[in-house]
Order: C-alpha cells, then sequence, then structure tokens
C-alpha cells in the first residue's frame, strides 16, 4: 500500500437523478466520496473552482474523484496512488468514457498538468487523454473500468450492486456507499407511498 497520500479533490460532475430525489443522491453520493477519502487517509481538499487551475500544484501530485461516480472501489483508489509512484498519471475509466478518477504523480511538470486536467471532467476524457498521453509521451496506467451515474440504466445498475454488496462478506468494506443505500431505501419507501 502506497504510504504517501497525496491531497484529492471531488470535481462536481451532476449525476443522473430522477426528478425527485435528485439534490439528495447528488449529496449522498459526495458523502461516500468523502467518507472513503477519510478511509483511505487521504486529504480531502475544497471542490476547486478550476480543475485546470490545479496544475500550479501539482508538485506534490494529486488526485480526483468525481462526484457522480456511486462506491468508487477503494482498491482503485490504493493502485492509482502506487500506479503514480512510476507512471506520470493513472486513469480511471468510466464505459461512456468519461473518468471515475485521475491521479498525477509528483513532479508532473504544472503546465503539463495542466492540460491533463483541462480535460479531466470533460465527457470523452478516456480519448483526450489518450491522445494526449501518446502526444506528450505520458506514461499511463489504465486502472479497471468503473461507472458513473449518466442515465437512469446506470442508476438501476447502482441500486443492484448495492443490494448484491449486503450480500456478501466483502459488502460493507468493498463497497464504500452507505448513503447512497440509504437514498435507495428512501427512494423506494417515497415510490411504494405514491
Amino acid at each position: 500500500m502506497n504510504q504517501t497520500r497525496v491531497p484529492a479533490w471531488i470535481v462536481s460532475r451532476p449525476p443522473f437523478a430522477p426528478a425527485a430525489g435528485g439534490a439528495e443522491l447528488a449529496g449522498a453520493l459526495r458523502e461516500d466520496l468523502r467518507e472513503l477519502c477519510h478511509a483511505l487517509r487521504l486529504r480531502l481538499n475544497p471542490e476547486p473552482a478550476d480543475v485546470a487551475a490545479l496544475g500550479a500544484r501539482a508538485g506534490q501530485g494529486l488526485l480526483l474523484l468525481f462526484s457522480d461516480v456511486p462506491a468508487v472501489p477503494p482498491p482503485a483508489l490504493e493502485a492509482a496512488l502506487d500506479a503514480v509512484a512510476e507512471a506520470d498519471l493513472a486513469l480511471g475509466p468510466c464505459a461512456d468514457g468519461a473518468l471515475y478518477l485521475l491521479a498525477l504523480r509528483p513532479g508532473l511538470e504544472p503546465d503539463v498538468a495542466a492540460e491533463v486536467l483541462a480535460h479531466a471532467a470533460s465527457p470523452d476524457a478516456v480519448a483526450r487523454l489518450t491522445d494526449l498521453c501518446d502526444d506528450a509521451n505520458l506514461a499511463a496506467v489504465v486502472l479497471p473500468p468503473w461507472f458513473r451515474l449518466a442515465r437512469q440504466s446506470d442508476l438501476s445498475f447502482a441500486e443492484s450492486l448495492a443490494r448484491l454488496s449486503l450480500m456478501t462478506e466483502e459488502g460493507e468494506e468493498g463497497f464504500v456507499a452507505d448513503r447512497l443505500r440509504l437514498w435507495f431505501e428512501q427512494h423506494a419507501m417515497d415510490e411504494s407511498e405514491s
């Protein structure tokens, strides 16, 4: 396990949400990410106004998480932190072409870091950063894919994972999403009452 902890930021990217409960869903996802960062002893910073401006702070390395991603697997975060000990960046891809996380190695040049960060929150970040890594000769590690809440089907998938995780021995540690589970329970109760 990587003992050097880099600063982390949660970047806002609104999740897909039903008309009722959308703000609460976004809050639940954000709180679950905060809890995960705390559990992994990451230094969580206030949300950046401009993600690309974080390039100036990349000298110590950094980790970005996105607020529309449920239950980021703790091993993916650890793998990202370990990867940037050797590679320039670690990409956590989503199936739709966005990222669920991005880690930059300590010492990455600020102008290169700013260029990477300028593409990080875009819906096609994987393609853009693949091109940038190729053009700038950057070494990247690609983590196992995860998902974000971009469509109704993603929300349904997240609910199924939350329910299934309760049936496994590793469910509580492997699926850090207590507030998301509560949101699903409340949402189900609200639907049954209507």
